[in-house]
């Protein structure tokens, strides 16, 4: 006789219950509005508890590295492999599944920065929480595949390379996100996936002129 796995279906409810979640949270950089971490956890977690089911946590892997910054500082960059353990009250059943998550910070929060971001896309993977952060969005790879470039492909000079990095920085900083998160959002607004190194003359333009604006709206 096979055995009824009753995890799987209530895990199934949870899914269906989570409807939407608010976009509670700004960001400054970027101007855009998304979800917050605690406002996941809070509406999954009544409705597992309602399931009696429980989500723990366990750190398989983690490392801290060094980065200094063009002022000299130095930052920590954590990155973490978090595994998340469904475990049913009921019926003693369990479902694992892992995560990896990554956080920058000055002081001693590098670690805590990426757990709360492994556990936040853990919970929105696991049930399937819409966030309109979809790849097929992602016009920059189709342009490079079929041979398509925008503007100027002229590689961006050394100097302008260096200042789009030193303007990151300080925006980043200004609005109290991470460099990380700075650059990434640079990257969606100039909508390339060129990294930094790569950038050309007019995206490394655009991207100054953006970043300046950004420092003195903020």
């Amino acid at each position: 006789m096979i055995e009824e796995r009753k995890l799987v279906k209530k895990l199934a409810r949870v899914m269906k219950e989570v409807k939407s979640i608010p976009k509670n949270g700004f960001n400054k950089f970027h101007k855009y509005n998304y979800v917050l971490e605690s406002d996941v956890a809070e509406k999954v977690r009544e409705i597992l508890a309602d399931e009696n089911i429980m989500m723990i946590p366990n750190m398989t892997y983690q490392s801290v590295r060094e980065h200094k910054n063009h002022k000299g500082n130095i930052e920590y960059i954590a990155t973490v492999v978090m595994e998340f353990t469904f475990y049913d009250g009921d019926t003693g059943e369990e479902i694992c599944f892992q995560v990896p998550g990554e956080g920058q910070d000055a002081g001693d929060k590098a670690i805590y920065k990426a757990i709360t971001g492994a556990q936040k896309y853990a919970m929105m993977k696991a049930f399937m929480i819409p966030t309109g952060d979809d790849p097929e969005t992602d016009t920059g790879t189709d342009e490079r595949n079929n041979g398509y470039s925008k503007g100027n492909s002229t590689p961006a000079s050394d100097n302008q390379l260096d200042l789009v990095k030193k303007l990151t920085e300080e925006v980043a900083k200004k609005t109290k996100i991470t460099v990380e998160e700075a650059y990434a959002t640079l990257k969606k607004r100039l909508n390339t996936n060129n990294e930094m190194a790569n950038f050309t003359k007019d995206e490394a333009s655009k991207a100054i002129n953006y970043l300046n604006g950004v420092k003195k709206g903020a």
